[in-house]
């Protein structure tokens, strides 16, 4: 089976996710898939524009966690995956083309990283974000270098994650995660709109923007993306986080779940 469908149309480089079915999440394979494409789109040098899609709804449900289950047992296959997704966003962020996000439906956890890559994000208004980790006892360590301050600021990020809020579009691009939204029947003519502007702009000039930009953020990326390697490797070693899993994938609630019933009002009336 397909996970990563990617062609070329002109100057453009499609890449599509292609796992509906499994809610395109990323794991081992799809991650391996997603560097290849990428690696494909940015050697050729007739592709002026990388379009990051997904069939159907979700857009990405982040890492599959069936595979996360199993990685705590194996110390070389977890810091490999871990590290692939980094590649990957990596990619994404230093890659010479302008790259396109079109998110068509939810993103969760690890997706949210795939977006926050991407230079220009266009979202549809039933499309949803939300940074679900800490429900499994886990942080979004590997998103946070590609949102954190890049995208949302540190406040507001800190309240998504504590909270797993589920944000709808028009919330998202009121906080910068999003660059536009707009109606379902107006996606393709609103793509099609930001790719003629890409289009008419230097090759190199564009190139050159993303270089700089990277480096007025100076070694911090780098550094980051480490440091998230080794936060999610040592977390997702911890019993509970493992237990957490493992209650989700049955289709339970993870062990610390717990159901609130205030005694007394939590909001006091005002004075008469």
């Amino acid at each position: 089976m397909t996970l990563v469908d990617f062609y070329t149309d002109g100057p453009v480089a499609v890449i599509t996710l292609a796992n509906p079915g499994q809610g395109n999440v990323l794991n081992q394979e799809s991650l391996e898939a997603l560097r290849a494409a990428l690696a494909s789109a940015m050697a050729d040098e007739k592709s002026r524009v990388i379009l990051l899609r997904a069939q159907g709804d979700p857009f990405c449900l982040g890492m599959d966690l069936e595979a996360l289950q199993s990685l705590d047992q194996d110390e070389t296959a977890a810091r490999r995956t871990v590290g692939l997704y980094i590649e990957v966003l990596t990619a994404i962020y230093t890659a010479p083309q302008p790259v396109i996000c079109l998110v068509q439906g939810a993103v969760k956890a690890g997706g949210i990283g795939l977006v926050g890559a991407c230079d220009i994000v266009l979202a549809t208004a039933s499309a949803s974000f939300e940074m679900s980790e800490v429900i499994l006892g886990l942080i979004p360590a590997n998103v946070l270098p590609f949102v954190y301050s890049l995208r949302l600021p540190p406040q507001k990020l800190r309240y998504l994650i504590l909270t797993a809020a589920q944000i709808p579009a028009g919330e998202a691009r009121r906080l910068n995660l999003v660059d536009e939204v707009m109606a379902a029947p107006e996606a393709a003519k609103t793509v099609k709109a930001v790719i003629k502007k890409l289009l008419r702009a230097s090759p190199a000039a564009l190139a050159e923007t993303k270089q700089f930009t990277r480096r007025l953020f100076g070694e911090k990326m780098e550094e980051a993306t480490l440091l998230a390697q080794d936060k999610i490797l040592e977390m997702i070693k911890n019993p509970e986080v493992i237990k957490a899993i493992q209650a989700f994938n049955a289709g339970n609630l993870p062990q610390w779940c717990e159901k609130f019933a205030p005694e007394k009002p939590l909001v006091l009336e005002g004075e008469p």
